[in-house]
């Protein structure tokens, strides 16, 4: 389930910006982490109780092997925000999909009282939005 996606370009800052809103208005004193490309590298700031860790460059099997092997606790929430990575590589949608329910099936196991979101991919110039719209329909 995708509970934020973009289904038309809008600057990225705005993206951002409403991605650090939302997540911090729904998670107001409850421990939340969020993982993923460097785009969400000021989600969180300032806040005590969210964390985010960002790994530039970072596709999809790469994060699952992250999740494997960190510990990170247990946050009451986690946000992963994967993707653009996958798909400026030219993959295939439905690998990129595979790997994307592999990886959420991973996080709930390795985390099974929290709640797993996991974020739309938002749009860059380096990849396709059309690529970048139909992996998020997807998502849905």
């Amino acid at each position: 389930m995708c509970v934020y996606s973009f289904h038309h370009m809008v600057p990225l800052v705005t993206c951002n910006a409403h991605m650090i809103s939302m997540v911090q208005e729904h998670h107001e004193g409850k421990q939340c982490l969020v993982v993923g490309d460097p785009i969400i590298r000021n989600v969180g700031t300032g806040q005590n109780n969210m964390m985010a860790e960002c790994f530039p460059g970072i596709r999809t099997e790469q994060l699952h092997r992250v999740l494997n092997n960190r510990d990170i606790g247990t946050p009451d929430t986690v946000v992963i925000h994967v993707g653009r990575n996958d798909l400026k590589r030219l993959v295939k949608l439905d690998y990129v999909m595979g790997e994307v329910y592999s990886l959420v099936n991973k996080a709930k196991v390795k985390f099974p009282q929290s709640k797993i979101v996991l974020s739309g991919v938002l749009w860059q110039s380096d990849v396709a939005w059309r690529r970048i719209e139909v992996l998020n329909d997807r998502y849905d």
